[in-house]
């Protein structure tokens, strides 16, 4: 079997009821790799979490969107000495990127919780590069962001309870799975 074909098959296993270590069981030891394999059966979402968790998926969203037109306002407020078409451009970039995570987050796609996650974290340290001038107002930045990704952390071990911080749980050299 190649690999759309196992992937299709564990969709299948998966809606059809099977637990999820059943399934990994079932299709480990093929062409995939069994860390892909788990990674896949751990970033599949459950119904019954995203359920459970729905209002806070809508608040994530919400606060997504909000973040989206504030960077778009933010870049036309600085870009307003250049031209109409960078401005423009700056704007749908800047307030695009926010708007794809919360699609991401709408979709229930784990990548995107990941992705977040890591690329807000790396972009840490631009956050202090005003804090000589004014460090009030870095400080509620930092903080603000910390606290939407901790947010987002939080939220993603919620709904994706069999992944780590990247790719499937292992416990004592073997991937685990809650059913």
């Amino acid at each position: 079997m190649d690999k759309k074909e196992i992937k299709r098959q564990l969709v299948e296993m998966l809606e059809a009821g099977r637990s999820r270590t059943e399934t990994f069981k079932a299709l480990s030891g093929g062409k995939v790799k069994d860390r892909v394999l788990a990674a896949w059966i751990a970033g599949r979402p459950d119904p019954v979490l995203i359920e459970r968790h729905s209002l806070k998926i809508k608040i994530l969203v919400g606060l997504m969107c909000v973040q989206a037109a504030l960077t778009a306002l933010a870049a036309l407020t600085l870009g307003y000495s250049f031209s109409i078409g960078v401005v423009l451009s700056i704007m749908l970039i800047a307030g695009g990127i926010p708007l794809l995570f919360a699609w991401g987050f709408y979709k229930n796609s784990a990548a995107a919780y990941t992705a977040y996650v890591l690329l807000t974290l790396s972009q840490m340290s631009r956050l202090f590069k005003g804090y000589a001038e004014d460090p009030v107002s870095t400080a509620i930045a930092v903080g603000i962001t910390l606290a939407l990704v901790f947010y987002v952390a939080w939220l993603k071990t919620k709904l994706f309870p069999d992944l780590g911080f990247i790719g499937a749980k292992k416990i004592k050299g073997q991937f685990v799975f809650s059913n």
